[in-house]
């Protein structure tokens, strides 16, 4: 008994060692990621979204910016009530605001030299950005104070932002786009083709010792040479793993599949009548 399964075992690695070997020469990168039309117009429409709005949020910060670079600041009256230190050790400012229409108390990070000068009781002026309402510096007795990280950092997260949301926004989108398309498309594309390649890709994640087992995420896919173009690149799509464990090298199938996304529907051996 023991040499049967251990027979057994070992024809299951050698087939799965054939399988891979014949997946080497097949490119399995693909644009269309096979995954079902609803989800993918989720996914993309949120992460759409999500990079629209740093978009959006970045272009305002930047023209209120570049606006602000020749505006005159708005003055605020203030007077400094106590001086803290922030998580990080660096000095602050709180500042009880007089005028109307403002914040009763705002709390400043400031240099040192800046909070040695200005001791609890002093009245100042605080230059505010007109556009981004941010402050930009402290004035007493004729001097002024510049606040840390005003200009360079504002302008490093604004295009930070536009980064991020350029990066995020192109496949999300086009990911939406195509489960809309195979959301309202009542057609589904038909192939004949041979099974060229059979791949099982795992991924393994480990979560903290001794409170979550590691788990193992197995992708099973196949490269589908179709019958009407056989020096055309193979299509890629994910199959179940008990549909994986039927299929070889050179079965011929016929699947049905969306036209955009690449979702497979239906799969039927031809030879086998699976």
């Amino acid at each position: 008994m023991l040499n049967r399964r251990g027979g057994q075992k070992e024809q299951i690695q050698e087939r799965e060692e054939d399988r891979l070997a014949e997946g080497k020469n097949v490119s399995w990168w693909s644009w269309r990621p096979g995954t079902k039309p609803v989800y993918a117009l989720l996914f993309g429409g949120v992460v759409s979204l999500l990079a629209l709005f740093l978009l959006v949020n970045g272009v305002a910060t930047l023209s209120a910016s570049i606006l602000d670079n020749g505006a005159p600041p708005v003055r605020i009256p203030g007077v400094v009530t106590q001086h803290t230190k922030d998580i990080l050790g660096s000095p602050e400012l709180v500042i009880h605001l007089t005028q109307a229409g403002m914040p009763t108390e705002i709390t400043l990070i400031v240099l040192p030299a800046t909070a040695a000068a200005l001791p609890g009781g002093t009245h100042l002026t605080i230059d505010y950005a007109p556009h981004l309402r941010a402050p930009e510096a402290l004035e007493n007795a004729g001097r002024r104070y510049t606040l840390p990280d005003n200009g360079a950092g504002n302008l490093l997260s604004t295009l930070s932002l536009l980064l991020f949301g350029l990066l995020l926004l192109p496949y999300p989108f086009l990911l939406a786009c195509w489960g809309w398309r195979d959301l309202r498309s009542n057609q589904a594309y038909q192939v004949t083709g041979t099974i060229v390649a059979l791949r099982a890709a795992r991924q393994t994640t480990t979560r903290t010792p001794g409170m979550v087992r590691r788990t193992i995420r197995t992708w099973h896919g196949i490269a589908l040479q179709r019958e009407e173009e056989p020096e055309v690149k193979p299509l890629i799509f994910g199959v179940q793993p008990e549909i994986y464990e039927r299929l070889h090298i050179n079965d011929t199938v016929q699947i049905t599949y969306s036209p955009h996304l690449h979702y497979l529907y239906t799969l039927r051996h031809i030879e086998n009548g699976v």
